[in-house]
């Protein structure tokens, strides 16, 4: 794997490492001269939408520790200088934060980012997203409310109440999510860990006698949960607005994915989890099954 340093708008591969994870008495942390300068850019090497969704909570923790700082997110265009791709995770995570200071197209000097390599292999019972933290120097006092967060625009929420109003009214409902990664294990589809995702995901989901929106990488009726009571496939709704509404569910039932991580804040998160690239927990107050 990989390990990237970022440099002057410039991305460098430092070298190859064959493991994954660091002891902790190496310390692997952020330089102290770089948390002086208080001008943060808050980076991941990785592009899903719960890597960013895991560290949402970032900007207000280093307001919260250096008042007088100033945040900054990469552009979709700074993104695409770096890596030669193109996605919008990060506004998705970050638009309307009042704690981001701006989207930035351009940067000087080097940017400190997580990566797989600052995690410590050997102490599963911390969260990723903790260890990231500890990556920035916080202490465990200044991550204790850590969890992911996202702040949406008044539209937003007026639209995504419209949607909850009109499928399930003023009940109680729930999400799912069939993620891309259902019954996979190492990025290969798996037959076991495709019977363990249904298994253990069909005994959540028939806990709760409750309507259901939903998501699925294949339509819901060639998956193994058409049983739920279904009211809407979530697939054409701008990804903001998903996160809202998932956001006001009572529960969300998923296999790992990073959309779950997001609202875990909000509602009852239950997750098939999975064991790759590392067997840690992505972050607290999910309910790994």
């Amino acid at each position: 794997m990989i390990f990237w340093r970022v440099l002057d708008d410039k991305l460098y591969a430092i070298d190859e490492v064959d493991k994954l994870g660091f002891e902790t008495e190496e310390g692997l942390r952020i330089p102290d001269e770089y948390l002086d300068n208080q001008e943060f850019v808050i980076l991941r090497t990785c592009h899903g939408i719960g890597d960013w969704g895991i560290i949402a909570s970032l900007p207000r923790l280093l307001k919260a520790k250096y008042p007088n700082c100033k945040v900054y997110v990469p552009s979709k265009n700074l993104i695409k200088k770096l890596f030669n791709i193109e996605h919008d995770n990060a506004h998705v995570v970050f638009d309307n934060n009042p704690y981001v200071d701006d989207f930035v197209d351009s940067v000087s000097g080097e940017i400190f980012h997580d990566h797989y390599r600052i995690y410590d292999k050997n102490n599963t019972d911390v969260p990723l997203a903790k260890q990231m933290l500890k990556f920035w120097q916080f202490s465990d006092s200044e991550m204790e409310d850590y969890l992911p967060e996202m702040y949406w625009t008044d539209e937003e929420k007026k639209f995504g109440d419209k949607i909850i109003k009109e499928y399930v009214g003023d009940n109680d409902f729930g999400c799912l999510l069939m993620s891309d990664r259902f019954g996979t294990q190492s990025g290969k589809q798996d037959d076991e860990f495709y019977k363990k995702d249904t298994r253990v995901m069909i005994k959540v989901l028939k806990d709760y006698d409750i309507p259901f929106l939903y998501w699925t990488t294949v339509p819901i009726a060639d998956t193994p949960f058409d049983f739920i009571n279904k009211k809407l496939d979530l697939r054409n709704i701008d990804l903001r607005i998903q996160l809202y509404i998932k956001s006001r569910a009572k529960v969300n039932v998923s296999n790992q994915c990073g959309t779950n991580h997001i609202v875990a804040r909000y509602s009852e998160c239950y997750e098939s989890q999975r064991q790759y690239p590392i067997e840690h927990n992505f972050i607290d107050n999910i309910k790994y099954i």
